[in-house]
């Protein structure tokens, strides 16, 4: 961490580009490369090999087990969403962000952390516009579209109505 030194401000610790780069790259590497059980892994290969259903079974068993997992409700949600539930995928996704939402507040955590849970609440808004556009509700489109610039403090007003 460098420090800023110039008369019109006061001297405080200032992340480097350098050290920031960094940052966001060790966060966004950590999306794809979590330590999970190969109950995971099996449910993971399940979606990538076009078996939602199936995959969408595996994450419900490991998020009954570990319910406050916003990773488990993102990969439920996406799971629905290809098997072409999109109510029951805005849901969880709904609730991903929730979590995500939850795990942040100023000042306590650390840059890597921070940027890992707005990489994941990224991916969860875009996924939730898809479920959003298959259930005709504009504006929750708008919402998330329009939460992608800002910080995790986003929050859901109104569910779909279908």
């Amino acid at each position: 961490m460098g420090y800023l030194l110039a008369r019109s401000f006061p001297a405080a610790p200032m992340v480097t580009r350098k050290e920031y780069l960094n940052v966001v790259d060790r966060a966004f590497d950590s999306l794809t490369r979590k330590r999970r059980g190969p109950a995971y892994r099996e449910a993971l290969e399940d979606l990538a090999a076009s078996r939602p259903v199936r995959a969408a079974s595996g994450f419900s068993a490991l998020l009954a087990r570990k319910p406050d997992d916003p990773t488990l409700h993102r990969m439920l949600g996406i799971s629905y969403l290809r098997a072409g539930k999109a109510r029951l995928a805005a849901c969880h996704l709904e609730i991903a962000l929730r979590l995500l939402g939850r795990a942040t507040s100023p000042g306590c955590c650390s840059l890597l952390r921070s940027l890992r849970i707005e990489f994941e609440a990224s991916v969860v808004r875009l996924a939730l516009v898809t479920a959003y556009e298959r259930l005709g509700h504009r504006a929750g489109v708008i919402r998330c579209l329009l939460a992608q610039h800002q910080p995790l403090a986003w929050k859901i007003y109104s569910r779909p109505r279908v």
